[in-house]
């Protein structure tokens, strides 16, 4: 073999090696970047570092720890240093998942708005009568009739003996106001029902209206009473006064 040849044959061997070894250096150096990378995205904050990692053998499905750039799958494969670290993390991490978890906040319930109740509509009056209380809070004020004027009675013995032919006049019957004669009505309607025993009377008020008394109470009208049942009795009575007069 020539010296030419041997000389291509060298060159060519050392050109493969050093291409050999600026891959691997090109790989490793890669690597570190990738890692540096890595590090920088899972720590953003400066004061964070990397103490240790876990991963889980896909074959096994036992726990690797990652550390300090290298793998272990057992505890005596650490150093006293990274054992002591890891027993300190795990210290602390146990610490952290014993944390009680806030309860979440209960998301605040729409307040239900309540449907507005229409007002029940009135009652139909008869054409020929006004509205009971309206017509019993309002009752003309009582004129008293004039009595007719009650002579003496003479001793004189003509007048005696004329009396005798003659009978005397007998008085007109005791004047009763509106209001009086609706509470005789009533009187006579609350007989034999529980509403008898709650003193129920209609008067005359000083104001020309009326007073209503329940149990012991006095109201000014009868849309005062707070009784359901003791308006509607009134308001009865008032009706049968106005068929009676």
């Amino acid at each position: 073999m020539d010296t030419y040849t041997s000389l291509l044959i060298a060159g060519f061997f050392f050109v493969m090696g050093a291409a050999v070894v600026g891959l691997i250096w090109y790989v490793v150096g890669l690597t570190r970047r990738i890692r540096s990378k890595k590090k920088g995205i899972t720590s953003g904050d400066a004061n964070l570092a990397e103490v240790a990692g876990l991963l889980r053998d896909k074959l096994t499905q036992d726990l690797v720890v990652e550390m300090d750039g290298k793998t272990f799958r057992t505890v005596q494969e650490l150093s006293s240093g990274q054992e002591h670290k890891l027993n300190i993390a795990s210290t602390v991490l146990a610490k952290w998942l014993s944390m009680p978890v806030p309860e979440p906040i209960p998301a605040e319930e729409p307040v239900a708005t309540t449907p507005e109740i229409a007002p029940e509509a009135a009652m139909p009056m008869p054409a020929f009568a006004e509205p009971m209380e309206e017509k019993l809070d309002n009752i003309p004020p009582f004129m008293v009739e004039p009595v007719e004027e009650v002579k003496p009675v003479s001793t004189d013995l003509p007048d005696l003996v004329g009396g005798f032919i003659i009978p005397p006049v007998k008085p007109a019957p005791a004047f009763k106001s509106i209001a009086m004669q609706i509470n005789d009505i009533l009187q006579a309607n609350l007989v034999g029902t529980p509403l008898e025993s709650r003193g129920i009377t209609v008067n005359d008020a000083p104001d020309q209206g009326v007073i209503v008394t329940l149990d012991g109470e006095k109201y000014s009208g009868v849309k005062e009473v707070p009784d359901e049942e003791v308006r509607k009795a009134i308001k009865a009575a008032v009706l049968e006064w106005e068929t009676k007069k």
